[in-house]
């Protein structure tokens, strides 16, 4: 794991690249994907949380941020960072997991936990090449789709990425 604080001028570049997300999925009539529907307030919190955890990830392993936020196309084909890396992120709570969702791209996630105050986790990360059927579940939210689930102590060592 490795522990990560951003800086305010990280916090500005994290902002900045969500709020132009969160405009560009307006224009092309998206939102959040898999079923949520949580409030407008929510939707941006969550996509700035993102956005700061990509940074936070960027900075731990001293990788390139491009801050992209949409693509000609009107869909998301590349990944959050170089070398198929997919970034996901969650507030810091009693029982974190990585979750993957089946047709997402086939790359290494890393989970990233904010711990509050611009302080985030770099936990680890796992290769997402074939369907796991064996981690297909819905958490109880009968309203969304599955997904796979990964515990933190099966993720590999974020060093070895």
């Amino acid at each position: 794991m490795i522990k990560i604080k951003l800086e305010p001028f990280e916090v500005q570049l994290a902002f900045d690249v969500a709020t132009r997300r969160f405009i560009e999925n307006l224009k092309m009539g998206k939102s959040f994907s898999y079923g949520y529907e949580g409030s407008t307030e929510k939707t941006i919190a969550l996509g700035i949380m993102g956005c700061c955890a990509e940074v936070a990830f960027a900075k731990s392993k001293d990788k390139y941020f491009n801050g992209s936020y949409s693509d000609q196309y009107s869909r998301y084909t590349d990944s959050d960072m170089q070398d198929h890396i997919e970034i996901r992120s969650q507030k810091r709570k009693d029982y974190n997991f990585l979750l993957i969702r089946p047709g997402e791209k086939k790359a290494k996630y890393v989970l990233v936990i904010d711990e509050g105050n611009f302080e985030y986790s770099v936990m680890g990360w796992f290769p997402f090449l074939n369907d796991m059927p064996e981690r297909l579940t819905n958490f109880g939210h009968h309203n969304r789709p599955p997904a796979y689930k990964v515990d933190i102590k099966e993720l590999y060592d974020i060093n070895d990425l």
